[in-house]
């Protein structure tokens, strides 16, 4: 499986999760990396898988995704490193109106960023370069880049 919309790879996602028996041995695992980006990873008991995320608007964002590979012990741990805290999704699908994801993720922007480098060090520059078209595509539109802007600037502002 190649990269693929982070929409469709959330359907996949969530297919397998509803068939899987092993609920409680589900992880989430995000961060931000340099460029403000969210990386996700989601492991299952058998796969784990990636999204690649950019907020666009203060509710919208556009992000792209992959199948990573099979977990093993080493992963397994990695995903429990960092803070819990909680986490929501909600992706937008063609044939349901979204699937919405929820519950307690772990963040470390450090282990997303080893999961990056380490393990899927060679499919990174694809997803940031995919995403970076996606965002150069959308910026053709004027309210898109004045949205986008704005988000940026929120982003950007200090809240101490």
């Amino acid at each position: 499986m190649g990269i693929e919309s982070s929409a469709e790879i959330t359907r996949i996602v969530k297919e397998k999760w509803d068939k899987s028996k092993d609920k409680a041995d589900w992880r989430v695992l995000s961060g931000r990396n340099y460029k403000g980006r969210y990386d996700m990873f989601i492991s299952s008991p058998e796969r784990i898988w990636q999204l690649k995320v950019e907020q666009t608007g203060s509710n919208e964002a556009t992000g792209f995704g992959m199948e990573v590979g099979k977990i093993d012990d080493e992963i397994r741990e990695l995903m429990k490193i960092g803070a819990p805290v909680p986490f929501g999704l909600i992706s937008s699908q063609k044939d349901d109106l979204a699937i919405i994801m929820a519950g307690i993720q772990q963040y470390s922007s450090d282990t997303t960023h080893t999961f990056c480098t380490d393990y899927v060090s060679d499919a990174q520059a694809k997803l940031d370069e995919k995403l970076d078209r996606e965002i150069a595509r959308m910026s053709s539109d004027p309210v898109f880049r004045r949205r986008y802007r704005e988000q940026r600037e929120r982003e950007s502002r200090s809240y101490l």
